[in-house]
Protein backbone atom coordinates (compact mmCIF):
# COMPACT_ATOMS: atom_id res chain seq x y z
CA UNK A 1 0.00 0.00 0.00
CA UNK A 2 1.57 3.09 -0.86
CA UNK A 3 2.29 5.80 1.82
CA UNK A 4 -0.46 8.63 0.78
CA UNK A 5 -3.24 6.13 -0.01
CA UNK A 6 -5.47 6.06 3.29
CA UNK A 7 -7.78 2.80 3.49
CA UNK A 8 -11.48 3.89 3.65
CA UNK A 9 -13.84 1.92 6.43
CA UNK A 10 -17.38 1.95 6.51
CA UNK A 11 -19.35 4.38 9.07
CA UNK A 12 -20.77 1.96 12.11
CA UNK A 13 -24.28 1.04 11.14
CA UNK A 14 -27.12 1.93 13.63
CA UNK A 15 -30.36 0.88 13.97
CA UNK A 16 -33.12 2.76 15.35
CA UNK A 17 -36.32 1.23 17.00
CA UNK A 18 -38.97 2.19 20.30
CA UNK A 19 -39.32 0.40 23.56
CA UNK A 20 -40.74 1.28 27.03
CA UNK A 21 -38.62 1.49 30.42
CA UNK A 22 -39.36 -1.52 32.97
CA UNK A 23 -36.67 -0.73 35.77
CA UNK A 24 -33.53 1.41 36.71
CA UNK A 25 -30.49 -0.47 38.08
CA UNK A 26 -27.57 1.83 38.66
CA UNK A 27 -27.86 4.31 36.05
CA UNK A 28 -28.71 1.15 33.50
CA UNK A 29 -32.50 1.21 32.04
CA UNK A 30 -34.08 -1.99 31.42
CA UNK A 31 -36.01 -1.32 27.92
CA UNK A 32 -38.72 -3.94 26.86
CA UNK A 33 -39.28 -3.50 22.89
CA UNK A 34 -41.13 -5.65 20.31
CA UNK A 35 -37.26 -7.88 20.17
CA UNK A 36 -37.19 -9.01 23.44
CA UNK A 37 -35.88 -6.93 26.50
CA UNK A 38 -32.25 -5.25 27.07
CA UNK A 39 -30.21 -3.05 28.99
CA UNK A 40 -29.89 -0.13 28.06
CA UNK A 41 -27.51 3.04 28.73
CA UNK A 42 -28.77 6.58 29.01
CA UNK A 43 -27.25 8.83 25.96
CA UNK A 44 -25.45 11.79 27.20
CA UNK A 45 -27.33 13.90 24.63
CA UNK A 46 -30.88 12.81 26.08
CA UNK A 47 -31.33 15.36 28.91
CA UNK A 48 -34.67 14.13 30.11
CA UNK A 49 -34.12 11.54 32.68
CA UNK A 50 -36.44 8.29 31.63
CA UNK A 51 -38.34 6.99 33.95
CA UNK A 52 -40.58 3.71 34.26
CA UNK A 53 -43.09 3.09 31.47
CA UNK A 54 -41.95 5.73 29.48
CA UNK A 55 -41.78 5.10 25.60
CA UNK A 56 -38.24 5.87 24.31
CA UNK A 57 -35.95 6.08 21.36
CA UNK A 58 -33.11 3.39 21.22
CA UNK A 59 -30.30 2.98 18.97
CA UNK A 60 -27.64 -0.17 18.71
CA UNK A 61 -24.29 1.36 17.99
CA UNK A 62 -21.42 -0.77 18.20
CA UNK A 63 -23.31 -3.88 19.75
CA UNK A 64 -24.19 -1.39 22.63
CA UNK A 65 -27.95 0.14 23.51
CA UNK A 66 -28.56 3.93 24.04
CA UNK A 67 -31.68 5.97 24.75
CA UNK A 68 -31.79 8.70 23.00
CA UNK A 69 -34.89 10.38 23.47
CA UNK A 70 -37.80 10.68 25.16
CA UNK A 71 -40.70 9.51 23.08
CA UNK A 72 -44.05 9.57 25.42
CA UNK A 73 -44.20 10.35 28.86
CA UNK A 74 -45.73 8.18 31.55
CA UNK A 75 -46.49 10.97 33.73
CA UNK A 76 -46.63 14.49 34.05
CA UNK A 77 -43.10 15.00 35.90
CA UNK A 78 -40.34 15.49 34.44
CA UNK A 79 -36.89 15.47 35.08
CA UNK A 80 -33.34 17.04 33.99
CA UNK A 81 -30.36 15.09 34.93
CA UNK A 82 -26.76 15.79 34.03
CA UNK A 83 -23.59 14.30 35.06
CA UNK A 84 -20.98 17.02 36.59
CA UNK A 85 -20.59 20.36 36.74
CA UNK A 86 -23.21 22.39 34.34
CA UNK A 87 -23.30 25.36 32.76
CA UNK A 88 -26.25 27.00 30.98
CA UNK A 89 -25.27 30.45 28.72
CA UNK A 90 -26.65 32.70 26.60
CA UNK A 91 -25.87 35.49 24.61
CA UNK A 92 -29.12 37.47 25.46
CA UNK A 93 -32.10 37.43 28.08
CA UNK A 94 -32.39 33.55 29.71
CA UNK A 95 -36.15 33.51 31.33
CA UNK A 96 -37.34 30.67 34.00
CA UNK A 97 -41.16 30.88 34.37
CA UNK A 98 -43.51 28.61 36.39
CA UNK A 99 -46.95 28.11 36.56
CA UNK A 100 -47.06 26.56 40.27
CA UNK A 101 -43.77 26.41 42.51
CA UNK A 102 -40.36 27.29 41.29
CA UNK A 103 -37.61 25.49 43.84
CA UNK A 104 -33.94 26.10 44.07
CA UNK A 105 -31.60 23.00 46.30
CA UNK A 106 -28.31 23.00 46.90
CA UNK A 107 -26.28 20.73 49.01
CA UNK A 108 -23.63 23.46 49.16
CA UNK A 109 -24.22 27.28 48.48
CA UNK A 110 -26.42 29.03 46.40
CA UNK A 111 -24.46 32.44 44.68
CA UNK A 112 -26.03 35.06 42.57
CA UNK A 113 -23.96 37.66 41.14
CA UNK A 114 -25.17 40.51 38.74
CA UNK A 115 -24.89 44.14 38.58
CA UNK A 116 -28.49 44.89 40.05
CA UNK A 117 -31.18 42.15 41.50
CA UNK A 118 -34.98 42.91 41.74
CA UNK A 119 -36.84 41.01 43.91
CA UNK A 120 -40.87 41.31 44.03
CA UNK A 121 -43.16 39.43 45.85
CA UNK A 122 -46.36 39.47 47.71
CA UNK A 123 -44.71 37.54 50.45
CA UNK A 124 -41.33 36.86 51.39
CA UNK A 125 -40.34 34.74 54.70
CA UNK A 126 -36.42 34.20 55.05
CA UNK A 127 -35.20 31.26 57.83
CA UNK A 128 -31.59 31.22 58.26
CA UNK A 129 -29.48 30.36 61.03
CA UNK A 130 -26.85 33.22 60.52
CA UNK A 131 -27.69 36.76 58.38
CA UNK A 132 -24.91 38.76 57.15
CA UNK A 133 -25.30 41.96 55.64
CA UNK A 134 -23.02 44.31 54.30
CA UNK A 135 -23.55 47.67 52.34
CA UNK A 136 -22.57 50.76 51.93
CA UNK A 137 -26.05 52.47 52.03
CA UNK A 138 -29.36 51.09 53.01
CA UNK A 139 -32.83 52.34 52.35
CA UNK A 140 -35.67 50.40 54.24
CA UNK A 141 -39.38 51.99 53.53
CA UNK A 142 -41.81 50.30 55.32
CA UNK A 143 -45.78 51.15 56.42
CA UNK A 144 -44.81 48.87 60.20
CA UNK A 145 -41.62 47.14 60.86
CA UNK A 146 -42.44 44.91 63.32
CA UNK A 147 -39.18 42.82 65.61
CA UNK A 148 -38.85 40.38 68.16
CA UNK A 149 -35.36 40.28 69.08
CA UNK A 150 -34.12 38.49 72.43
CA UNK A 151 -30.73 40.28 72.75
CA UNK A 152 -29.63 43.44 70.34
CA UNK A 153 -26.06 45.48 69.93
CA UNK A 154 -25.81 47.96 68.17
CA UNK A 155 -22.09 49.99 67.21
CA UNK A 156 -23.05 53.53 65.76
CA UNK A 157 -20.91 56.77 65.30
CA UNK A 158 -23.64 58.77 64.80
CA UNK A 159 -27.67 58.18 65.27
CA UNK A 160 -29.75 60.69 63.79
CA UNK A 161 -33.81 60.31 64.77
CA UNK A 162 -36.90 62.13 63.98
CA UNK A 163 -40.62 60.78 64.70
CA UNK A 164 -43.49 62.67 65.29
CA UNK A 165 -44.40 60.54 68.68
CA UNK A 166 -41.96 58.17 70.86
CA UNK A 167 -43.81 55.92 73.29
CA UNK A 168 -41.24 53.56 74.93
CA UNK A 169 -41.87 51.45 78.02
CA UNK A 170 -38.79 49.69 79.88
CA UNK A 171 -39.97 46.92 82.70
CA UNK A 172 -37.04 46.45 84.75
CA UNK A 173 -34.17 48.72 84.06
CA UNK A 174 -32.76 51.31 81.53
CA UNK A 175 -29.13 52.41 81.86
CA UNK A 176 -27.52 55.29 80.43
CA UNK A 177 -23.87 56.15 80.15
CA UNK A 178 -23.23 59.52 78.54
CA UNK A 179 -20.54 61.66 77.99
CA UNK A 180 -23.22 64.81 77.90
CA UNK A 181 -26.99 65.09 77.95
CA UNK A 182 -28.28 68.16 76.13
CA UNK A 183 -31.96 68.08 75.82
CA UNK A 184 -34.19 71.39 74.34
CA UNK A 185 -37.66 70.80 74.61
CA UNK A 186 -40.03 73.10 73.30
CA UNK A 187 -43.03 72.49 75.78
CA UNK A 188 -43.72 70.68 78.89
CA UNK A 189 -40.73 68.21 80.43
CA UNK A 190 -42.74 66.32 82.85
CA UNK A 191 -40.47 63.80 84.81
CA UNK A 192 -42.86 61.57 87.71
CA UNK A 193 -41.32 59.13 89.93
CA UNK A 194 -41.99 57.25 93.15
CA UNK A 195 -38.44 58.05 94.30
CA UNK A 196 -35.89 60.38 92.58
CA UNK A 197 -32.43 61.13 93.37
CA UNK A 198 -30.35 63.52 91.49
CA UNK A 199 -26.41 63.64 92.58
CA UNK A 200 -24.30 65.47 90.97
CA UNK A 201 -20.02 65.48 91.82
CA UNK A 202 -20.11 69.47 90.96
CA UNK A 203 -22.93 71.66 91.20
CA UNK A 204 -26.74 71.61 90.55
CA UNK A 205 -28.24 74.54 89.03
CA UNK A 206 -31.80 75.58 88.56
CA UNK A 207 -32.63 78.63 86.72
CA UNK A 208 -36.51 79.63 85.89
CA UNK A 209 -38.90 83.00 86.63
CA UNK A 210 -40.72 80.69 88.54
CA UNK A 211 -39.98 77.46 90.89
CA UNK A 212 -42.23 76.14 93.07
CA UNK A 213 -41.20 73.29 95.67
CA UNK A 214 -43.77 70.89 97.68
Amino acid sequence: MLNNVISMHSPTTASLFSGHVKKEVKDVFIVQSESGVFPAKHAASCLLQPEVDDKVLLSMTDGELYILAILEKSSQKSKLKFKGDVCLESDAGLSLSSAKALQLTSLQSVSQIAPEINTLSKKHTLTTEQLSAHSQKMTVKSEQVQAHVKELHGMFERVYQKADQVIRWVETIETLNIGNWVQNIKGTLNSRAKNQVITAKGDIKVDAERIHMG
